[in-house]
């Protein structure tokens, strides 16, 4: 049993922070599933793909890494993301947002690795932050 490469993991989240949708999606397998804040459950890269890109056309999202570690197949992490709003979203995941609006949340989440790509991801929320923006 290998140990979870936590620099692949850091490049995974640049990629994913850059848009470079092929360099985050070489780290998930065939059926990955992805777990968001477990209400919605994604199934396979490409429903992966389209549900950030859906995130991404109204926000600018980053995500820091706060700490990280793993042990045989199975990484942690607490990643703290900001989504700056780019146009009104009532409906947007992370709860309604204005054009401006920032919103910070910290969420753990769990990878579960398959020959070291991510197969299941699972997030929780622990924190939640809305700063309104300069117009409200």
């Amino acid at each position: 049993m290998s140990e979870p490469d936590l620099e692949a993991f850091a490049a995974y989240i640049d990629a994913f922070n850059r848009d470079d949708y092929a360099a985050f999606g070489d780290r998930y397998t065939e059926d990955v599933v992805l777990v968001v804040a477990g209400v919605r459950e994604l199934r396979g890269r490409q429903a992966i793909f389209d549900f950030y890109r859906d995130v991404k056309a109204k926000t600018r999202r980053t995500i820091r890494i706060v700490q990280a570690f793993g042990e045989g197949d199975g990484l942690a992490a607490e990643l703290q993301s900001e989504f700056l709003a780019l146009e009104d979203s009532p409906d947007f995941p992370t709860g309604p947002l204005r054009a401006g609006d920032r919103m910070r949340i910290n969420t753990f989440v769990l990878y579960d690795l398959a020959g070291g790509r991510y197969s299941r991801i699972r997030s929780a929320t622990f924190r939640r932050e809305l700063i309104p923006g300069p117009a409200h």
